[in-house]
């Protein structure tokens, strides 16, 4: 029994060395910054803001409105009697209630099509890291930030490559 546990250990052994040793091409990129600073990235923000720039201006209008109505309550709770400041009361909670749904609903929507318009940027993002790794021979490519490295010398950061090929990439796709 000895020597069949010895006989597996050894063969483990011998797999694992020969299988580390061959030379490891690792690099790490920022996807953060490949999708903030592609074109395609670019593009797809201009088009989240574009589409809620209405929302958010109509949610800054309505905020106003509340600071304006909190300031006017503030200064007449001396003088309002005791019912009509209930009522003033009454109105601003009302307002504030129908401002926080307001804001969590286009906060939802600017979620779902955040996904939406992500999601191409993504895929893009995906396939070009996949064969650009594939055409130069790299074993992993890892994101930079969420990888876990507390440490990543600067000479594997193949970020700026990256970026290049993805600008490309979006450029051909619009032609």
């Amino acid at each position: 029994m000895r020597k069949i546990l010895f006989a597996v250990l050894v063969l483990v052994f011998a797999f694992q060395s020969s299988a580390f040793a061959a030379p490891q091409k690792i690099a790490v990129a920022s996807m953060a910054k490949l999708i903030k600073d592609s074109e395609v990235g670019q593009d797809a923000q201009k088009k989240m803001e574009k589409r809620f720039e209405t929302a958010k201006k109509q949610l800054e209008t309505k905020q106003h409105e509340l600071e304006t109505l909190k300031q006017e309550l503030q200064k007449q709770a001396l003088v309002l009697s005791l019912e009509a400041k209930q009522d003033k009361e009454l109105e601003f909670k009302r307002k504030v209630r129908d401002y926080q749904d307001l804001a969590q609903a286009t906060q939802r929507k600017m979620q779902m099509e955040e996904k939406k318009v992500a999601t191409p940027v993504i895929d893009l993002l995906k396939k070009i890291v996949t064969d650009y790794g594939k055409k130069n021979g790299y074993t992993a490519i890892y994101d930079k930030k969420t990888s876990g490295f507390l440490y990543v010398d600067d000479s594997i950061d193949i970020t700026n490559q990256l970026l290049l090929e993805m600008n490309r990439a979006f450029r051909a796709g619009k032609k």
